[in-house]
């Protein structure tokens, strides 16, 4: 027999063997914990992904400290089998795997299903739980065959040096090459290695065009026949936010006169625009002079989220509210997805972020004083991280007489957790909780779950005026690494509105769900999760309110903007 027929069968018994009773007595446990609430509810697959993960993680915490234990104790010449367990314990842990699974197919779809109605969500039903099962298995299982495989491939490789050297020196040399392998891991991501490969793997999705866009025949927007900017180097977003703007005809229709209605004017650099952000921030500014914004009532500064996006209702709404007479520049500085920047790559979102802000407000402010346009800063999810850089400074006194010395008003919706002012902001709030901080009295920034909550006419509210929305189940505003290992206040109760009372933190296993309640962000209905659709025409006749404009105004264009179509959504 030669050595590939005596490993082959060596292989399938490391990989396929039976698996540590200890191991899963703990992946078990760890299962169970992951079927618990967070921010927002879960799809059967999804929880499949949490509880495979959160039993894999146990069951390797389980077989490495048994390992260690073993290990101490043999120091001392005393070999100890604790998987060698009597028959009815085996049993007893076979019942409690099988009570966990039926807890999923019937608990499990009704807890969702109550967390479901907090941010109006469909309820989930047995099958979903049968589901759930079935995807927990499927990635258990796929998790499993990965770690074991790793394992098997390590033992070979200290059979193999055991061969050529002596004991102790092969498993240092085996134990070095692993932790070596680790690290050149750590470093892959820590570095943006992972951020740049993921980068290039979606740098093609930039090239596709949405359907109903058309390159804008109207000088007023970037990518038109007059502009600085080319049209195909706008990339996806790009030529979605320029080619999707706001009609005349439409803005005429709803005012129900063309009088005072001008085309509003949207500026915009892709990533092929110009090769760093600095030249691309320079190219918006460009693009602002050659369309003459600064003839215009309103410039609204954007910071994009991952891909570029600037979202289409927020925009329309700025533009509907002024009858057109607005700017609008932006510029993009990934291929991501925002959840996957988030993750990996924030610092050229506030690299981005400080280019395009400082290099607007320069062009702002070398303009008369008392003749141009009123400046407002925006960003939405990881664009208000971008957008909020341009402005933090050493202490919380200083962001904020920087902003109101720089701008007219900052619209912040769905902040997240390493916004660098709404950091300062939670450490320096008022008696308040997390999820809704109050801070001076409210004299220039404010907070708020959603619309309605405080009067966009208070006269005590002094301008500049500084505004965040942001919902208690919006996992974007509280995921960071330290949940890993540490609770966080948004689980100290009271909770938010819209989040179980259920909620607790469980280490690995929270950390976990909130990645998921990432990518779901956008699953909740308006008013909930990252879902700020509600939000922007209240939040402009804040930071940026027309003369005259009044509450019944912001209902009326609300209703309007929800009963017709926009592109990009």
């Amino acid at each position: 027999m030669t050595e590939h027929q005596r490993s082959a069968p060596r292989f399938l018994a490391v990989i396929f063997g039976h698996l540590s009773t200890s191991g899963i007595g703990l992946g078990v446990v760890m299962m169970w914990f992951s079927l618990g609430s967070s921010l927002l509810p879960r799809s059967p697959m999804m929880q499949g992904v949490i509880s495979a993960l959160s039993f894999t993680v146990g069951y390797a915490i389980a077989v490495l400290a048994w390992f260690t234990i073993r290990w101490v104790l043999g120091l001392f010449d005393v070999d100890v089998d604790a998987e060698a367990l009597p028959e009815l314990v085996r049993w007893l842990l076979l019942g409690t795997v099988g009570a966990v699974l039926v807890v999923l197919i019937l608990l499990w779809p009704t807890w969702q299903s109550d967390q479901g109605e907090l941010v109006g969500v469909d309820p989930l039903g047995i099958v979903d739980g049968f589901m759930a099962i079935v995807w927990s298995f499927v990635f258990a299982a796929v998790l499993m065959l990965l770690g074991r495989s790793i394992r098997w491939l390590i033992w070979r490789i200290d059979v193999a040096l055991e061969r050529r050297m002596s004991v102790g020196i092969a498993r240092g040399v085996t134990v070095a090459a692993v932790f070596g392998v680790v690290g050149l891991v750590y470093y892959f991501i820590a570095s943006s290695g992972l951020a740049t490969f993921a980068n290039a793997r979606f740098a093609g999705g930039d090239e596709v065009t949405l359907e109903g866009i058309e390159q804008p025949t109207d000088p007023e927007a970037s990518g038109s026949a007059t502009s600085l900017v080319a049209w195909d180097d706008l990339g996806f977003q790009g030529r979605t936010f320029a080619g999707g703007g706001t009609k005349v005809d439409d803005i005429a229709d709803y005012n129900g006169s063309a009088d005072g209605v001008v085309a509003p004017i949207r500026v915009y650099a892709g990533l092929k625009s110009a090769d760093s952000a600095e030249d691309r921030a320079q190219l918006v500014v460009d693009e602002l002079n050659r369309t003459n914004a600064q003839e215009r009532a309103v410039v609204a500064l954007v910071s994009t989220t991952g891909t570029g996006w600037v979202d289409p209702t927020a925009a329309a709404a700025l533009e509907y509210m002024w009858r057109g007479d607005t700017a609008i520049a932006a510029m993009q500085y990934s291929f991501l997805p925002s959840w996957i920047s988030f993750i990996l790559d924030t610092a050229t979102a506030t690299e981005a972020g400080i280019a395009i802000n400082d290099a607007v407000i320069a062009w702002w402010q070398e303009l008369p004083e008392d003749n141009r346009p009123r400046l407002v800063a925006f960003g939405e999810s990881l664009g208000s991280l971008g957008s909020e850089a341009a402005y933090a400074r050493g202490s919380l006194d200083e962001s904020i007489a920087y902003i109101q010395s720089n701008v007219d008003g900052a619209l912040w919706v769905g902040p997240t957790d390493a916004n660098l002012v709404r950091r300062q902001i939670l450490a320096d709030r008022d008696p308040s909780p997390v999820w809704l901080p109050e801070y001076g009295n409210g004299d220039v920034v404010r907070f708020t779950n959603g619309t309605g909550v405080f009067d966009p006419f208070d006269a005590t509210w002094d301008a500049p005026r500084v505004v965040y929305y942001h919902h208690p189940s919006d996992p974007v505003g509280y995921w960071n690494w330290e949940t890993l290992w540490r609770s966080q206040e948004w689980i100290d109760k009271p909770v938010g509105g819209d989040v179980p009372d259920s909620v607790r933190w469980v280490p690995f296993t929270t950390f976990t769900q909130v990645v998921v309640d990432l990518i779901n962000g956008f699953s909740a209905s308006v008013g909930h999760g990252h879902n700020y659709n509600d939000t922007f025409v209240e939040g402009w006749s804040i930071v940026a309110p027309v003369d005259g404009w009044s509450a019944e105004d912001t209902s009326l264009l609300q209703e309007h903007l929800e009963s017709v179509e926009i592109l990009g959504l």
